[in-house]
């Protein structure tokens, strides 16, 4: 990412958009920067920092357009824009061919482009620059292999990719596929039926990072990022997205952001004190029925009836008139 904030609060002149971005509005600092920009078109530094702000929120077409004639320092943002809107050809003449991110997406360019020798030759510089230890390797190991007409070698390197991100569907394809033709059809169907169930989930988790970045301050969008992570198993990285985005909520978007990451603690860890405790702090910043019945729900369902009780008839004194909540009552009241 573009180190953008800083350079923004470097200048005072620009410091209204600094404000706003820090703010997490980025959509107001870009058109603050963008009126800025239409101003004085020669202003090569405000035209640079117009362009870095709208990679930052993936309007690549855009950052490119406020790139035009900016000299090759913008060399890496042309690439990565280019890269993002799938023009892998006119990517490969600005990617770097020294640093590591940037070999590691003219790889992905070369292979999209089916010029597997030259992917190979960037996968062996690469490597002399990174060694063994960057988990993304495998998963390039394992696709020059099968090129190359080494199954085994293949497996073993999807093998290895797998063990580090059970979900990533570039392995679980390459695997799958290669099990089928090697005669293994149910395993590799298996894993081919996994790829198409993780494949829109990754989409799902792209989309919902890209609003982070658009509104980092956001607290639902971070839950959205972590409803995503959940979904694909990554529960610490899910659990972690809850607790950003119950940081940043507003007390009208805490209920469900809590309801979620109590789910999460309970089904997926096996916590119910954790997540009753997640629950009630939650209804005490924001004061939200639901929070309260869900946290006596879980209690009753281990047959905590005191504490169940007192859940909800926290919830009642917010809605007495509510039928579902009378009947938890007085079924925690031993159905008297």
């Amino acid at each position: 990412m573009w180190a953008l904030t800083l350079v923004l609060m470097s200048q005072a002149w620009s410091q209204p958009a600094a404000e706003l971005w820090s703010a997490g509005k980025r959509v107001e600092a870009i058109e603050f920067l963008s009126v800025a920009a239409a101003k004085d078109p020669k202003d090569d530094a405000l035209h640079r920092r117009l362009a870095e702000a709208e990679l930052e929120v993936h309007w690549y077409a855009a950052a490119l357009r406020h790139a035009e004639g900016l000299g090759p320092q913008l060399d890496p943002l042309r690439a990565l824009a280019l890269y993002r809107l799938g023009e892998f050809e006119r990517a490969l003449q600005f990617f770097s061919r020294e640093d590591p991110e940037a070999l590691l997406r003219r790889i992905d360019c070369l292979e999209a482009l089916a010029r597997f020798e030259e992917a190979d030759l960037e996968l062996k510089r690469l490597l002399e620059r990174v060694g063994e230890g960057d988990p993304r390797l495998p998963l390039l190991r394992a696709r020059s292999a099968a090129r190359l007409g080494k199954p085994d070698e293949a497996q073993r390197w999807y093998r290895r990719a797998l063990e580090t991100d059970p979900v990533d569907p570039g392995a679980l394809f390459g695997l799958g596929q290669l099990l089928v033709k090697q005669g293994e059809r149910e395993q590799g169907m298996t894993l081919l039926a996994e790829h198409r169930r993780v494949t829109p989930l990754i989409d799902q988790l792209d989309f919902a990072r890209r609003a982070v970045d658009l509104a980092p301050l956001h607290g639902p969008n971070h839950a959205s990022v972590g409803d995503a992570e959940r979904a694909l198993g990554r529960i610490d990285a899910a659990d972690l997205a809850y607790r950003r985005a119950s940081q940043l909520a507003r007390p009208e978007e805490l209920a469900p952001i809590a309801l979620r990451q109590a789910r999460l603690m309970h089904e997926d860890r096996g916590e119910l004190d954790g997540a009753v405790a997640l629950l009630d702090a939650g209804f005490e910043r924001c004061r939200d029925a639901r929070l309260a019945v869900r946290a006596g729900d879980l209690l009753l369902e281990v047959q905590r009836r005191p504490e169940a009780l007192r859940r909800f008839e926290a919830a009642a004194a917010l809605r007495p008139d509510d039928p579902q909540i009378a009947k938890r009552l007085r079924e925690a009241r031993g159905g008297d």
